[in-house]
């Protein structure tokens, strides 16, 4: 099998017409018949002609995929050694549990993201029709839409560390700061409907006004940061 220099597997990159080549783990495998790697890019993120180990390992796919390619060789390059502490053994268990590396903060997103765009929704729907029934699962929502926030946080965070290296970079930092200021406001929201408003009916009442419209701020930064979120995954120009 042949052992490939780091000079050639770089000027393999997919552009004008020159193959695409990606190291994963020491192997090289050919990616160029691919209708993924059109122009040798994937999702318009990943660059052929460069190691993709760690790229593969956040992916929402696993390793299983690099069957459908041809593997061609070997790269010369010594694979990079592995963390030490307390990450080390992290990413141990990770290697042996993927599922734990790809999945927990993209499904856990999905929970502030539906909860607290509908909140505002069931609260306008709950003072129209003067409906008490509607504006508790409104409050619900928010309550329970407050706690996804902290677990996004929590997993967000988890992944940026093992995935990303800590690394802050354009839209990941945007991503952490828009949820923290996300949570500040929820736990306003929540915490305003809890011990100060007594009827959150009437819209006479300045803080049900304060609080109605504090819950739409909150699902537009919400919205938003899943936004950003989907763009990291699924760039596009």
């Amino acid at each position: 099998m042949k052992t490939f220099s780091l000079e050639e597997i770089s000027r393999s990159d997919g552009k004008e017409g020159r193959p695409s080549l990606v190291v994963v783990d020491g192997q090289v495998y050919d990616v160029s018949s691919s209708k993924r790697w059109v122009g040798g890019l994937h999702m318009k993120r990943h660059q052929a002609g460069s190691d993709l180990s760690a790229d593969l390992r956040a992916a929402p796919h696993g390793p299983e995929m690099l069957e459908r390619v041809a593997l061609v060789g070997q790269s010369s390059v010594s694979v990079k050694e592995k963390s030490i502490g307390i990450k080390g053994i992290v990413e141990d268990v990770l290697d042996k549990h993927p599922f734990f590396r790809r999945h927990p903060h993209p499904a856990m997103v999905h929970f502030p993201l539906g909860l607290l765009m509908v909140t505002p929704l069931l609260e306008v729907a709950a003072i129209l029709t003067r409906s008490s029934a509607t504006e508790w699962a409104a409050y619900l929502t928010l309550g329970i839409g407050t706690i996804s926030i902290f677990a996004a946080i929590v997993t967000g965070y988890f992944t940026w560390w093992i995935n990303y290296e800590a690394t802050d970079a354009g839209i990941i930092g945007i991503k952490r700061r828009l949820a923290c200021v996300a949570f500040v406001f929820a736990i306003s929201a929540f915490l305003t409907r809890t011990f100060l408003i007594t009827d959150p009916l009437r819209m006479t009442d300045w803080l049900v006004i304060a609080y109605v419209l504090n819950i739409f701020v909150v699902a537009a930064l919400v919205g938003y940061t899943g936004f950003l979120g989907g763009k990291l995954t699924f760039p596009y120009e």
